[in-house]
């Protein structure tokens, strides 16, 4: 019984040693935030060439450098799986939304259980989720947002969903847009509301690429194309993934890192998050990945919960009653013809 309460405080040191190593080696000074824009009406995207300025007046929109809100990372193997359900954020709907990871390679903090990002993940007993309702509470360790920031997207009662929007990736050959609403009323294909791009500063993505910029640049009207998925109001949230080969010898398979811009706290929270901004910046992941280069980045949004204006029953009333006596009068002037 001693030996075995020793290997058993043993393989808990080296889980709890993996997991350290696993969620301290990316810095949030990697990916920096430079460029805040609000759209204007009538914008020009930029031409398919890196030598091209997305943001065409850097004195008017330039700000002090900002480093992520927060990292984690380096995790093991690749970021998968993405979004194949609809793709508004429901829970369990990609790997920002508490799937577990997928891929030959798998990190122990996303696989057999995702302990990052899954908000009913129980550390007490993985095989036990939490109750949806959150009267067991949520995950103490979730990433990059807070269970107060779970929605109920799906509409089941229960505000259980992340409310992560997978928007593309790319593998060098530009952005592969994703479709949010899929088989959704308001079904919309990402490209045609937002454009992405990476530039590299030396080589290409997924040709010895570790650093150069990054612009989102979303259309004026995005709120109003996507209202009948996510109502009023744009993102609060953006997560940049970049993915390399094996950066840690030690351990096999590929290694990525996750980056989170909160803009409910970026910038002392100044943000009108019910506008859509124009956003770049820089990456550098030369030391973070040891000078190996990035394979593919990925990017996620998550749209805040909204709330639609119900009428209040006195309205409800009121407009019932200008009903009934319109009908009322109408049927007076008929009857004295």
């Amino acid at each position: 019984m001693k030996l075995l309460l020793q290997l058993v405080c043993m393989l808990t040191l080296l889980i709890c040693s993996f997991s350290a190593k696993a969620t301290t080696m990316c810095s949030t000074s990697d990916v920096m935030l430079t460029d805040v824009q609000l759209v204007p009406e009538t914008q020009i995207l930029p031409l398919p060439n890196p030598l091209v300025d997305p943001f065409p007046d850097p004195p008017d929109t330039s700000i002090p450098p900002t480093e992520a809100s927060e990292c984690v990372g380096l995790l093991i193997g690749n970021d998968k799986p993405e979004a194949t359900g609809s793709n508004i954020g429901e829970y369990g709907d990609g790997l920002l939304n508490g799937e577990v990871q997928t891929g030959g390679h798998v990190d122990g903090l996303l696989n057999p259980y995702n302990t990052l990002f899954d908000p009913f993940y129980n550390e007490s007993d993985p095989t036990d989720p939490l109750a949806l309702d959150g009267t067991d509470g949520y995950n103490p360790d979730l990433v990059f947002i807070e269970p107060a920031d779970l929605q109920d997207w799906d509409e089941d009662g229960d505000k259980t969903d992340p409310g992560w929007v997978y928007l593309g990736k790319d593998e060098g050959g530009g952005v592969d847009y994703a479709t949010a609403g899929d088989g959704l009323f308001g079904e919309t294909f990402v490209g045609d509301v937002v454009d992405i791009d990476f530039s590299c500063a030396v080589g290409a993505i997924g040709d010895g690429c570790t650093s150069g910029t990054w612009s989102i640049m979303p259309d004026y009207n995005i709120a109003t194309t996507l209202f009948d998925l996510f109502g009023e109001g744009v993102f609060d949230h953006l997560a940049l993934v970049f993915k390399t080969g094996n950066v840690d010898d030690t351990e096999k398979g590929p290694d990525f890192a996750i980056y989170d811009f909160n803009f409910n706290t970026l910038l002392g929270g100044g943000l009108d998050l019910t506008s859509p901004y124009n956003l770049g910046g820089s990456f550098d992941l030369g030391t973070t990945f040891g000078d190996k280069g990035i394979s593919h980045i990925s990017v996620w949004a998550r749209d805040p919960e909204f709330f639609r204006e119900i009428p209040e029953p006195n309205s409800i009333l009121l407009m019932l009653f200008g009903v009934v006596l319109l009908t009322l009068r109408f049927k007076s002037n008929h009857t004295l013809l």
